[in-house]
């Protein structure tokens, strides 16, 4: 214990002067309708995303964003998890109340051989970590799977990353076992059917504190020294780490556990070429080629550093030598002092989520702006995920009549192409009165003056009916 505490005291003599964490940042666009007023679904509020560049060559696909509110009177939803489509409007949404429950880090992933929504939820103790769960969701929004820490583990809402197996790492910041005044990094592999651990790595063991950038623990809190925010699994199984307080990321040997390279950082193994350093990053990923992506904060603090950077590293193990292969910045020149992502797409396309900053970027390779969006004022995502999905919600079309139109929506419903207008005398005797085509996420239809009751069919691009909302009256 003694050696802890002088190591620790070394430590935070060392980062005196340092700055915790700064909150989210307003966003650098113009400013957008904050929310919209959905007739059909008054219970629903969602934030809008604007949309500020939009060219062609980017994937197919939605953008996905857990969009958490840093600026909310008591009582209000504390976040949003959203999905647009390119032009930002909404395609799906769901509501996080001001309960207790945090939710983070919204992304698609394969579960079963089937494409899964995934997202954390949990309780944030401190600012920075969390304990908790990930949830999956199937293509009707229901969920059929948790995936939770092991051994008395909870999992932490920076990083869940499914494998073809059925398993998942996670992972967790427990306090070293035997010295709560120090905070380490766990990853797990967790089998999801059962929850049995299948592999567990303590930074503890491998990394010393010396290595730690990280700012000096308030008052009865413990030493973040490592602050794993990634893990990713290689084509031979080995796992690349990313540690943001070590300003480090590292090959893991999936068999014995030990550290075999580290690059960046204090005690870097590789000669990194020009403009390669990077410092409090996110999201280190593996691509077959060899490469390496990873989003490179570049401060700790949202207003000091350089701008942030979406960086993709061509890296020679045996050589251990690592050059910039393509570097991004933000438009707006934001630095994310939290955060971000960088999505590397098989067509070479970067997606970017600016993290505690509310914007995302897609870029070609050339650094050409295939797509820019804002979020409103005072919000934030963890990351921004591009993913191509397709939903059928498990529930029915919501149809409300006001003002001599039928407002309808269905939450989450990927392929509806134009809402059928049912009319009738009574409830039983419905017949077809107009076709409209769908016009966003909610769609006014113009009602005759005779219709006594009304419901709507949501109809797909091959003209059939997919859902039907309830029969309601037509009284204006």
């Amino acid at each position: 214990m003694l050696r802890w505490r002088v190591l620790i005291v070394l430590a935070l003599v060392l980062l005196s002067g340092c700055t915790a964490q700064a909150p989210a940042a307003s966003p650098p666009g113009p400013e957008t309708p904050q929310a919209y007023q959905l007739v059909s679904r008054p219970d629903l509020r969602p934030p809008r995303i604007s949309i500020r560049t939009a060219e062609a060559g980017l994937d197919p696909g939605y953008v996905f964003l857990m969009v958490r509110f840093s600026d909310r009177e008591k009582g209000d939803p504390q976040a949003y998890a959203v999905v647009v489509d390119r032009t930002g409007e909404l395609v799906w949404t769901k509501r996080f109340d001001d309960d207790g429950t945090f939710p983070n880090d919204l992304a698609v992933q394969t579960y079963r051989g089937q494409p899964v929504i995934t997202y954390w939820r949990g309780a944030s103790e401190e600012q920075g970590w969390a304990n908790g769960e990930y949830v999956l969701l199937d293509s009707r929004y229901r969920e059929v799977a948790t995936v939770a820490g092991g051994n008395g583990y909870h999992a932490d809402f920076h990083d869940l990353e499914i494998t073809p197996r059925g398993t998942a790492y996670v992972l967790s910041y427990p306090t070293v076992r035997g010295n709560e005044e120090v905070r380490e990094g766990v990853i797990q592999e967790v089998d999801i059917d059962t929850g049995k651990v299948l592999f567990e790595w303590h930074s503890i063991d491998h990394i010393g504190l010396e290595e730690s950038a990280a700012p000096a623990p308030e008052e009865n809190e413990a030493f973040d020294y490592f602050h794993i925010n990634s893990v990713d699994e290689g084509p031979d199984g080995d796992l690349l780490v990313s540690a943001r307080h070590t300003k480090a990321i590292y090959r893991i040997d999936r068999a014995t556990g030990e550290v075999e390279w580290t690059m960046g950082g204090s005690h870097s193994d590789f000669d990194l070429g020009e403009g390669v350093e990077f410092g409090w990053q996110h999201d280190a990923r593996w691509h077959s080629d060899g490469r390496i992506s990873l989003l490179d904060n570049a401060s700790n603090l949202d207003d000091q550093g350089p701008p942030s950077r979406a960086l993709t590293l061509e890296v020679d193990e045996d050589e251990r030598t690592a050059e910039i292969a393509s570097e991004y910045e933000s438009p707006d020149e934001l630095t994310s002092g939290s955060q971000a992502n960088h999505q590397l797409l098989p067509s070479g396309n970067s997606v970017v989520g600016w993290g505690s900053r509310p914007a995302f970027t897609a870029f070609a390779p050339s650094g050409e702006i295939l797509l820019h969006g804002t979020l409103p004022q005072d919000t934030f995502s963890y990351r921004a995920v591009l993913a191509e999905w397709a939903g059928e919600p498990d529930g029915s079309p919501a149809a409300v009549v006001r003002d001599s139109k039928v407002y309808v929506s269905w939450n989450g419903a990927t392929e509806v192409r134009e809402w059928r207008l049912l009319t009738g005398d009574s409830e039983g005797e419905m017949a077809e009165a107009a076709v409209s085509p769908r016009t966003g996420f909610e769609t006014a239809i113009d009602l005759p003056d005779d219709a006594a009751y009304v419901a709507v069919e949501a109809v797909d691009d091959q003209g059939n009916a997919i859902g039907r909302s309830g029969v309601t009256s037509a009284e204006r």
